[in-house]
């Protein structure tokens, strides 16, 4: 490793969190830009991809690498593989790359926390298993931060104390990018002032158990690409990507919204119909 990489490496182990030097270029950002913001434009149902309201604050979009070529190349930055693989091991993969946009909001909506990716239960006695997530700003932040405690990751058991406290505080341009330890206590900073966009790619080995609560919504289960974004991908590349990762043999329990699931569909189902009718209107009429 060069001495840039073992002092992001250092930097990463002993905080939790590290910001990496600027790796983006310029036309590659505007098209994950241009791209992200497509798909903000109607929710996610009877057509391609969208987005999904998860909370009042946030409009989540999954599966950011069938979006756009950047997202991918992202992924696969070289100084990315070499630290995820040094901090979590050879066998570590990209499990998931989402982003969302953040809605404007003063409160502390989403409170400091460690993420529940992996089942506590089972690694109650064990070696508690390992990941990263990276992080990538698509627009200017200046508030509404990323934030994060340092060295928490060690002290799984500590205070979880407040914002005010924490001495890591992410600001930065568009294509700013930062690689974090989940099990570090973090949060977004509040207030947020402006909406604002950021893609999340989780890594970590296919081995590790993973949480009921995240396999039975779904979560992880899957990650599709674009098949024509890895026309130039190498074997260490695919691999990386999680193209070896084994199938998920568990179903997908939609919980969402269970009370409301028929009067949902039917309100979707009668939007479809008066498309449809619409449309046939409107040819008619232009046949005229």
């Amino acid at each position: 490793m060069t001495l840039l990489h073992e002092n992001l490496f250092s930097q990463l182990k002993d905080e939790g969190v590290v910001v990496l030097p600027d790796l983006i270029k310029s036309e590659q950002l505007s098209a994950m830009k241009n791209a992200f913001e497509c798909q903000l434009q109607q929710p996610s149902f009877n057509a391609w991809q969208g987005y999904h309201q998860t909370d009042r604050r946030r409009l989540m979009l999954d599966q950011l690498l069938t979006v756009e070529q950047g997202f991918v190349d992202v992924a696969l930055l070289s100084l990315v593989q070499v630290l995820v693989k040094r901090y979590l091991g050879e066998s570590a993969c990209l499990q998931e790359a989402k982003g969302w946009q953040s809605l404007p909001f003063k409160d502390n909506f989403h409170p400091l926390h460690r993420d529940e990716w992996y089942c506590r239960n089972h690694y109650y006695e064990q070696k508690k298993p390992m990941s990263l997530k990276l992080g990538l700003y698509l627009d200017d932040v200046d508030t509404g931060a990323f934030a994060y405690i340092p060295g928490s990751h060690w002290n799984v058991g500590g205070d979880h104390g407040t914002v005010d406290e924490l001495s890591t505080l992410i600001t930065g341009k568009a294509g700013t990018v930062f690689l974090f330890d989940p099990e570090g206590l973090h949060q977004q900073s509040f207030p947020n002032l402006k909406k604002r966009n950021a893609a999340f790619f989780h890594f970590f080995s296919s081995d590790i158990v993973l949480s009921q609560n995240f396999i039975r919504w779904g979560r992880f289960r899957q990650l599709l690409i674009e098949s024509s974004y890895l026309h130039s991908c190498s074997p260490e590349q695919l691999a990386f990507l999680g193209i070896g990762r084994q199938p998920s043999t568990h179903p997908i329990e939609i919980q969402h919204f269970r009370w409301a699931r028929y009067s949902i569909n039917g309100l979707v189902r009668g939007i479809n119909e008066g498309q449809y009718w619409f449309q046939r209107v409107q040819a008619r009429l232009s046949r005229r």
